[in-house]
């Protein structure tokens, strides 16, 4: 698996949620126009053992966004809750990839109105994924 089936792996995951899937660096995620949406940012190697074959880590964050202004705050923390059970789920199932190893330093942290300029609440996973190449 490389870069390229590592992201298409995620925009299949967080698409068969209902997330309205894009790929974009930190300093363009307020270009988001559909909501729910997931942003992942270009992921970046960590470490590479091996040559021809081996194994490669990816560290990649995966934001799932959600516009909140006319929620009641009930609303916001269950929709807070629903995005944090999501990238649970986006996590685990990527971690059944049978060219996955792992999927591990999972760090989930929730915002609000961080991202963009609609109003927003997110929950950000940074994670390391361990894979086979």
């Amino acid at each position: 698996m490389n870069r390229a089936q590592l992201e298409c792996a995620l925009r299949a995951l967080s698409s068969s949620l209902g997330y309205h899937f894009y790929l974009l660096p930190a300093n363009r995620i307020a270009e988001v126009k559909s909501f729910p949406a997931a942003v992942l940012e270009p992921p970046t190697v960590a470490s590479v053992e091996g040559r021809g074959h081996g194994r490669i880590s990816y560290n990649f964050t995966l934001h799932l966004l959600g516009l909140s202004a006319k929620l009641s705050t009930e609303e916001r923390c269950l929709l807070w809750e629903k995005m944090e059970s999501d990238l649970l789920d986006i996590c685990s199932e990527l971690s059944e990839n049978e060219q996955v190893i792992v999927v591990d330093e999972l760090d989930i942290t929730p915002r609000e109105y961080a991202l963009t300029t609609h109003g927003e609440i997110s929950q950000t996973a940074r994670a390391k994924a361990v894979l086979y190449f």
